[in-house]
């Protein structure tokens, strides 16, 4: 094997950059290591001022759009303001569309309604022509409900028939051209739109000039366009909006970027406002919109200014909020943690949601106040005061991630590494000499008070194969690191086994691995798990089915209740049932807490029919199945209170704890009964020591009790 430094690599990636970087003008980040760009410049043709206010506005999406993820995505208008403005919106929302579709048998009452659900299914990446089997593109070019009532049928149809290429046949009752002379029929003598008849008004003639954006290359629909949006600024008032309404002003953003027309230009702008700024001035205290400045977050309010907020950032990317030719967005912004290690202690650590490591990091360095430094504009060669050739070397910053408890060593610069949900992002200060931590063993795994604890350490590095042209990874005992738990701090030997003697005390701890060095790189880049030592059986309250307890599952089951894992069945005394059957609502609530997931919120879309608000595993089971831990019996049931097998177990851990290793265990003498959707599942939990059989069988089919479910759920990492 060819056995390269990362130096000898790093050098080979610097010298390409630079010679990129006199060919192209721009630097080029080396694989792995870190590169910044920005999204905020101003959008084309505005003026230098408005660096400021895009700046503005970004960071109104960034906290507007995790607000609603935070509170669940409630509307359909939520969920497409949230996919155009670059987010992943959970895939349960998609599923509850369908099924709405589905119950309702494919029919609706309104003409706005198959164009709303169509325009969500299509942001979301489905198709509105086969929702559930129904075609709600069919329902709305021969629906009988366009004209006759208001000009919001018309307006909303024809962007929802311009969304995708669809196929509609010339005989349609409502074409869009058909729509578009429907609509420019009702256009006032000033230039505006009015809901039914009279005066114009902002919302109508915004919502119009949005649907009209699509074919602004026709001369009537430009004619007709430029008069709207020159109404729209007419019909401005001194203080740059339109009365004390937050939604008029989030609607003319919308259709002016729609429409290709800056809402921050001069003409837009009356007093200290233009439309952008006049709409950040709506902001909430507590996070969101208000309805009228200076008032308390609006639901309405709030999904409105989202889509007006992507609209204004399409329009400078010259795109549109209702562009949605194409699949749902590519790499959306998911929710990630990220730790920045610097070589002496970490810099920053949180949760953000980002669509790749670039901008993660800057991000979570920015909510956390820690300094970037970059060269040509998007190479970053600081964090924090911490600048690379510190130490004289070839040493820097870099990054890995861990997903699926799997290390990951990138071969692309940050910004073009996608991020998947539940990704840990470690961006370090390293060197030729620095490693991560692979995985830690405790022996014994369930340490009690007291008791002598040993902890094996092993490292992974990336070694560049010169044959390949890739990173091979090796693993080694991490010899010579700290290991720090309880106030008592040991190095590992040359096996990178640390030996805590004398035990501890029973308590929750954080074990800290460090390699620091002094000046020098670290020999290990800081890494932390919790470890629990539980009480002794004797000292803790005891059930009073405890004689009911196997021996083999005592440990486990007292363990189970320290962490808080899972509780006793009885609100008036200890009572654990061990023999009891737990249910698949129940387990899924488990797995979510083995997982560090909270529940969603509970006005979260409903993900099964049989699973309603109003139960007390509501968000967790919509949460559980937005993660993909959980499927239905049925597509439409998930039958909470049903007993959960041995084999249907194995394949909510698998899927839990995304485990992929190529592990497998032995032959047990009922896998022929082993259903074939569960089989490779139950191999690798087994073959993991996770689950185990009895006297060479599986028993696929039995149901899993407590004290079964307490076992195995100590035994996972």
């Amino acid at each position: 094997m060819k056995n390269n430094h990362p130096s000898s690599r790093f050098m080979r990636l610097l010298l390409t950059a630079v010679m990129l970087f006199t060919m192209l003008g721009a630097a080029v980040a080396p694989a792995g290591q870190a590169s910044a760009q920005t999204d905020t410049a101003a959008p084309a043709g505005a003026s230098a001022q408005s660096a400021g206010l895009a700046a503005s506005v970004t960071s109104a999406v960034y906290a507007t759009a995790e607000l609603v993820l935070k509170n669940g995505v409630q509307s359909d208008w939520q969920a497409i303001g949230l996919a155009q403005a670059g987010y992943k919106v959970p895939a349960s929302y998609l599923k509850a569309l369908e099924d709405k579709v589905a119950a309702a048998k494919g029919v609706f009452g309104r003409a706005t309604d198959y164009a709303r659900i169509t325009l969500a299914v299509k942001a979301l990446g489905g198709d509105p022509a086969n929702v559930a089997g129904y075609n709600l593109i069919e329902k709305l070019y021969n629906n009988d409900a366009i004209t006759g009532q208001t000009l919001n049928n018309a307006v909303y149809a024809l962007l929802a028939l311009d969304s995708g290429s669809y196929s509609i046949p010339a005989t349609a009752k409502w074409t869009p051209a058909k729509l578009l002379a429907e609509i420019l029929a009702k256009q006032n003598t000033d230039g505006g739109f009015t809901l039914i008849t009279g005066a114009s008004d902002p919302d109508m003639t915004a919502m119009v000039l949005t649907a009209l954006a699509a074919h602004k290359n026709e001369p009537a629909v430009n004619t007709a366009g430029q008069r709207a949006a020159a109404w729209l600024a007419k019909a401005q008032d001194k203080n740059g909006g339109y009365g004390d309404s937050s939604e008029s002003v989030a609607q003319a953003i919308i259709g002016l970027s729609s429409f290709g027309i800056d809402p921050a230009g001069a003409e837009y702008t009356k007093g200290q406002f233009n439309l952008v700024s006049k709409l950040l001035s709506f902001s909430a205290a507590g996070g969101g919109f208000a309805h009228t400045a200076g008032g308390s977050y609006n639901p309405l309010s709030t999904e409105q200014a989202l889509e007006a907020l992507a609209a204004y950032q399409l329009f400078g990317a010259g795109g549109k909020l209702f562009d949605l030719g194409s699949a749902a967005v590519k790499n959306p912004q998911v929710n990630v943690s990220v730790t920045i290690e610097g070589p002496n202690s970490t810099l920053a650590e949180g949760s953000v949601y980002a669509g790749n490591v670039l901008k993660a990091l800057e991000k979570t360095a920015a909510a956390k106040g820690v300094s970037l430094v970059n060269e040509a504009g998007n190479y970053v060669t600081g964090i924090g005061g911490v600048n690379a050739g510190t130490y004289g070397g070839y040493d820097g910053w870099m990054y890995v991630v861990s997903r699926g408890g799997e290390w990951m060593y990138p071969s692309v610069g940050m910004g073009d590494f996608a991020l998947e949900e539940n990704d840990r992002v470690v961006v370090y200060y390293g060197g030729d000499n620095t490693q991560v931590v692979d995985a830690v063993v405790l022996t014994p795994a369930q340490p009690q008070p007291g008791q002598e604890l040993s902890i094996k350490i092993t490292q992974k590095t990336w070694v560049w194969n010169q044959a390949t042209s890739t990173s091979d990874p090796v693993s080694s005992p991490a010899a010579g690191v700290q290991v720090a738990i309880g106030g008592k701090s040991v190095s590992t030997n040359d096996a990178g086994v640390a030996v805590i003697a004398g035990g501890l005390p029973a308590n929750k701890y954080t074990l800290t691995i460090t390699g620091y060095l002094k000046d020098k790189t670290p020999a290990i880049v800081r890494h932390t798990l919790p470890v629990t030592v539980a009480s002794a059986a004797t000292d803790r309250p005891k059930f009073s089915d405890a004689k009911s307890i196997s021996p083999w599952a005592l440990e486990s089951v007292y363990t189970a209740y320290d962490r808080k894992l899972m509780n006793g069945v009885s609100g008036q005394e200890l009572v654990f049932a061990p023999k009891q059957n737990i249910t698949r609502a129940e387990l899924a609530a488990l797995l979510l807490r083995l997982t560090g997931q909270e529940p969603a919120a509970n006005t979260s879309a409903q993900a099964f029919s049989d699973v309603k608000p109003d139960a007390w595993y509501y968000g967790t089971v919509n949460k559980a199945k937005e993660l993909g831990i959980i499927s239905g019996v049925n597509g439409k049931t998930f039958k909470p209170d049903g007993l959960v097998t041995r084999q249907d177990m194995a394949v909510m851990l698998v899927r839990a704890f995304k485990l992929d290793a190529a592990v497998g265990a032995g032959k047990f003498s009922d896998e022929d009964k082993i259903s074939d959707y569960a089989l490779s599942a139950v191999r690798m939990v087994t073959g993991l020591g996770y689950m185990s059989g009895t006297g060479g069988a599986f028993d696929p089919a039995g149901t899993v009790t407590r004290e079964m479910a307490a076992a195995v759920a100590v035994r996972l990492p």
